[in-house]
């Protein structure tokens, strides 16, 4: 099964290519394989795309095999952002940490 937009990479990646949402500044990488695939929430895909479009995000914006969807930012995501043209997401580094 491949999702409509995405591409698979390999057997244990799905790329959301740059081109996927407009504004996006990068591509998103989703580690998951095809039996995980399955239950895959559509919301957690743009959440990832959405990260993409962050000012300042260093290399992909990435998931986790436990990715699900969260409160703007996946739950599973990963992102790098530069220290001066960056952002801080709380929803990148959990609300429940204070």
């Amino acid at each position: 099964m491949t999702i409509e937009g995405l591409r698979r990479i390999d057997s244990v990646r799905l790329e959301i290519p740059k081109d996927y949402k407009t504004g996006m500044r990068t591509s998103g990488i989703i580690y998951i394989d095809e039996t995980l695939e399955k239950a895959l929430e559509s919301k957690s895909i743009q959440q990832v795309a959405n990260v993409a479009t962050l000012p300042g995000i260093v290399g992909e914006s990435l998931a986790m095999p436990d990715i699900h969807t969260g409160y703007g930012f996946a739950i599973g995501g990963v992102a790098a952002f530069d220290l001066k043209d960056g952002i801080i997401s709380p929803g990148g580094v959990g609300y429940d940490i204070n």
